[in-house]
């Protein structure tokens, strides 16, 4: 395998790691934001349009320099990196009147499962754009390494009708890949659409969630076979079957919202976390993880952990 990823675990290989140029993020908030928290969304709703170096130059600062220093050490730790285009000229201003959405995040606007990758049909309008950042590298992998490109349906612009298919909502185990669906990102729609898309023998699986929970992976981490980190108060029917019998890392709701549940994992055995999420480092440990602490709280603030900030092209596992 050249190119794809077949879970959320194996060696990885190959990674796109995002961009956050202090001088380009403009704050954006639209109604669905209902995952942000109290202090964050007034933030958003007071200064819509504004760029963050303008209102708090510390934050806009530290989320380009953290998110730099994870593509770098990324990159000591063997795995070849890429970058998003900086977005420019109509790219920018494209959907604009919501805010000029984000390259800091490609996990949710791209979605690699197998050798397929997918244009994801992002929910919020100002981040439809950041597919434009990722085109080269896409197009990279369609020509040099076999990739299948295939792109999902836009849902309406009045963030109600679908379909949407989020990167962040996508868990990947084997043949089972496990969508949330909260009302901020992913829909019924858009896991329908996968699940035709993929064809058997895999089974999309949606995963109900609280609808306050921006994605998935903002609940339910999955760490090396037979290993999870969750958060039960923000899954409405609990876990999918597959995992029930799984050994269970619990984190409260405070610690998902820190994005516990939201690494990155370099192999089986080894993985970086947010630096601050320090019990649950300790759990990890404890089964055997070696893991590497991170100060990422600067993207965090914004929604988005170290998972939110890479998007595999190339992990090694083996598909039974």
């Amino acid at each position: 395998m050249i190119f794809g990823a077949h879970h959320e675990w194996g060696r990885l290989r190959e990674a796109v790691v995002g961009i956050s140029p202090a001088e380009d993020f403009v704050v954006f908030y639209e109604e669905s934001a209902r995952w942000m928290t109290p202090e964050v969304a007034e933030f958003s709703r007071r200064h819509a349009g504004r760029r963050l170096i303008d209102i708090d130059p510390d934050w806009a600062k530290s989320c380009e320099r953290q998110v730099d220093a994870f593509a770098e050490r990324l990159a000591r730790e063997g795995v070849t990196v890429h970058r998003p285009q900086r977005l420019a000229g109509l790219e920018r201003t494209f959907l604009a009147p919501n805010g000029e959405g984000l390259q800091l995040f490609p996990r949710d606007p791209m979605i690699v499962v197998g050798d397929h990758v997918i244009d994801a049909s992002l929910r919020l309008i100002c981040r439809q754009r950041e597919r434009y950042g990722l085109r080269a590298v896409i197009q990279q992998m369609v020509q040099q390494c076999g990739a299948r490109w295939s792109t999902a349906p836009l849902g309406s612009p009045n963030c109600v009708d679908g379909p949407y298919l989020e990167g962040g909502d996508t868990l990947l185990n084997g043949h089972e890949v496990y969508v949330g669906i909260s009302g901020c990102a992913s829909d019924l729609a858009g896991a329908d659409w996968l699940q035709a898309l993929l064809g058997p023998p895999y089974r999309v699986i949606p995963v109900a969630m609280k609808s306050n929970v921006l994605h998935l992976d903002c609940a339910l981490a999955l760490v090396r076979p037979g290993l999870l980190i969750y958060c039960p108060e923000k899954l409405i029917d609990g876990l999918p079957m597959t995992l029930r019998e799984w050994d269970k890392i619990p984190v409260s709701v405070d610690e998902a919202t820190r994005l516990a549940t939201n690494g990155l994992i370099l192999d089986e055995g080894r993985m970086m976390a947010d630096a601050d999420n320090v019990r649950v480092i300790g759990e990890l440990r404890a089964r055997g993880m070696d893991v590497i602490p991170l100060p990422f709280d600067g993207p965090i603030r914004l929604g988005g952990g170290l998972r939110c900030a890479h998007h595999p092209l190339l992990r090694e596992s083996v598909l039974a």
